[in-house]
């Protein structure tokens, strides 16, 4: 079994609650999001809350075959402090290697450049550098082959170094045509980059849709409901979303009696006793659907 807590189940804080911003905070992830010279941001979603759960199925995976192998089971403890602690990566090893919290750092990355957003004429733009041949094509594809010929930006230690040298450079170039020109140059020239894109955006993206990373169910009172899809592929035995988000007590009745064995008589007592809050909603899930048989 699984437990998901704010700081898990042992040491000096395990009765604390956890909210996602708390642990935002507490985790050190705000720490290292926003501008050098503003506040710290809270990722805006709910990363913290994301992160614990992805984990907990990581470990019923792991515990689940643990007990294929030895027959038996095990507690899966989840905090959500340790979560985000895991995802600071190579801001951790910073701290290990240096003895000094990292700081913000807006866009950028810390040990490479460019690595960072440019604003072009309709809006701003990811350009990720990542090695130096990246580098001498990115340079030939904003028409800048004198920056790769500087010896002041000659290695990617050197870039890092020069950075308040370089970035405005950089900067001058993409401010002079669009996004999609610049995504459509950059990647013709093998540079990884992309806009900056709003929700909307992402979900209009026909690789979006290829990838079946949009559905839609019914549900009870809202109709035809588009979520989010599976973002795991499985070859052999794919998932899908097959129902939509359940309405309070929608599965209720259904539960107490398929699952904890109530008669009908015994639900009728205790929703009239109050416990079981308001009636249950009709389930769409127990009508057939066109072309199905109500046994399916």
């Amino acid at each position: 079994y699984c437990s998901i807590s704010g700081f898990g189940q042992t040491g000096p804080r395990a009765s604390e609650a956890g909210y996602d911003a708390v642990i935002q905070a507490e985790g050190g992830l705000m720490s290292v999001t926003g501008d050098p010279d503003g506040t710290p941001f809270r990722l805006g979603v709910p990363i913290a809350d994301l992160a614990a759960g992805m984990f907990a199925a990581q470990g019923i995976v792991l515990a689940l075959l643990a007990r294929v192998r030895s027959g038996l089971g095990q507690r899966v403890d989840i905090g959500m402090l340790d979560s985000a602690a895991a995802l600071l990566s190579y801001q951790a090893g910073m701290a290990f290697a240096t003895g000094r919290a990292p700081a913000r750092m807006g866009n950028r990355h810390a040990s490479i450049v460019p690595y960072d957003t440019f604003a072009a004429s309709d809006g701003d733009l990811v350009v990720a550098v990542g090695n130096e041949e990246q580098w001498r094509r990115f340079c030939a594809a904003i028409d800048a082959p004198s920056l790769a010929g500087d010896d002041r930006f000659g290695t990617n230690a050197r870039r890092v170094e020069m950075r308040e040298t370089l970035s405005p450079l950089i900067a001058a170039r993409m401010a002079a045509r669009t996004r999609r020109v610049w995504v459509e140059i950059l990647r013709g020239a093998g540079v990884p980059c992309g806009s900056v894109r709003d929700v909307a955006e992402l979900l209009a993206d026909p690789q979006i849709e290829a990838r079946n990373m949009i559905e839609t169910v019914d549900h009870l009172t809202a109709g035809a409901l588009r979520v989010l899809g599976v973002p795991i592929k499985l070859s052999r035995s794919p998932g899908a979303v097959r129902t939509a988000p359940p309405a309070l007590g929608q599965h209720s009745d259904r539960i107490l009696e398929h699952d904890c064995g109530l008669s009908p008589d015994d639900i009728v007592r205790l929703r009239a006793s109050g416990a079981l809050g308001p009636p249950p909603a009709t389930s769409p899930s127990l009508r057939p659907r066109p072309g199905t048989s109500s046994d399916e």
